[in-house]
């Protein structure tokens, strides 16, 4: 069932300029981008929190964990399980910095290897989108069903990123939930909610992807629309017609407001 707070469409903005931004129509392809690629160096760098392990009970529980859940590793490599929970303690207590650091380190390379994200938008109209994602208004943006890219199992989990003034926190104890991971991959600063961004990811374990193994390619039917931007080229908008034609989707093109800062789109091409 469709959560309420899901939008109908979601959007794509790309610019026309860009040949792997054109492959969106011309071939139906959408890009799982790492988090490394993220012009927000804060996305995806949400880890545990080691300073909530404020006691000796909570350091002791948290290396009963970490020991139970390596167990057999820690045997394979000839080790003392004991000795291990021990050595854990010990540098939470004398070097709880550097742990921090080694964890955040550990996760956000893994995070950064082996995510593949792709970011959409439940707007079509935010000025500041057309700006930095589309070419500065001269570029486009498609629409896509949100509940059949959701349920097609081409991806592993989707939905709106949450925005939040205070860093979240994650207690180093708590288990690997999918719960923990949604927090990890859906949660900005709120700076950042202008966008209503929405996000579709996968892992790629336990092997690296190349390049080429994070590209999805969607049916035309999980497309909805054409939008074109307010300063498009009659070029680009000639070539982007014919192709929207020829996949039977409704285009529309951007147009202000008169004397307000608001977009609208208006009919260029209608199926019915």
């Amino acid at each position: 069932m469709k959560p309420t707070e899901y939008p109908e469409k979601l959007y794509k903005y790309r610019s026309w300029t860009n040949e792997y931004h054109q492959k969106i129509l011309t071939e139906n392809q959408l890009y799982l981008a790492s988090p490394s690629d993220f012009n927000d160096p804060i996305d995806c760098r949400i880890g545990n929190n080691y300073t909530l392990l404020d006691s000796d009970e909570k350091i002791e529980e948290y290396a009963v964990i970490i020991t139970r859940r390596h167990w057999d590793s820690v045997i394979k490599m000839g080790l003392d399980p004991n000795h291990e929970k021990k050595r854990i303690i010990s540098e939470l207590k004398t070097n709880m910095n550097a742990v921090q650091n080694g964890d955040d380190q550990n996760t956000f390379k893994m995070q950064d290897k082996h995510f593949g994200i792709l970011s959409l938008s439940a707007r079509f109209d935010s000025i500041l989108m057309w700006s930095h994602y589309a070419d500065f208004h001269k570029g486009f943006c498609v629409g896509f069903n949100e509940t059949k890219l959701r349920e097609s199992n081409l991806f592993g989990k989707g939905g709106p990123v949450g925005y939040k003034d205070e860093f979240p926190k994650i207690d180093p104890r708590d288990n690997r939930t999918p719960e923990k991971s949604f927090l990890q991959t859906h949660t900005k600063a709120k700076d950042w909610k202008y966008e209503e961004e929405y996000r579709l990811t996968k892992l790629f374990f336990p092997n690296e992807p190349k390049p080429s193994d994070r590209i999805v390619t969607v049916p035309t039917d999980f497309m909805t629309e054409i939008v074109l931007g307010l300063k498009i080229s009659d070029e680009h908008k000639n070539e982007i017609v014919k192709i929207g034609k020829e996949k039977g989707l409704e285009i529309y093109q951007i147009e202000q407001v008169p004397f307000e800062f608001k977009l609208i789109k208006k009919p260029v091409y209608n199926t019915v």
